[in-house]
């Protein structure tokens, strides 16, 4: 069974976790996460929780709008940042 991208389902590249909640993610969707406004708040949280001794940490949950606003952040990425545009080709082409 390959990694699957619980947000968009690229199967491709490498995965890391949310800071938001236990989603499965894909670069792309780790880059767009990180330039959420509450991305900071979500980072601060998960260490204070490891800090507490908490390994199996929840996150802060993903803000209500998130799918919206990851929609709109990932047009935009795609259309004015080349490492961006460079990362997505990588991990969706399958020549």
């Amino acid at each position: 069974m390959k990694p699957l991208c619980d947000r968009c389902g690229i199967t491709r590249g490498g995965f890391k976790m949310s800071m938001f909640n236990k989603d499965w993610c894909c670069e792309l969707c780790i880059t767009v996460e990180s330039r959420h406004p509450n991305y900071a708040n979500a980072r601060a949280s998960e260490l204070e929780a490891v800090k507490a001794g908490v390994k199996n940490y929840d996150g802060i949950g993903l803000p209500e709008d998130y799918g919206q606003w990851a929609k709109e952040q990932r047009l935009h990425l795609a259309t004015t940042d080349e490492r961006f545009l460079l990362l997505m080709d990588g991990l969706t082409n399958e020549e």
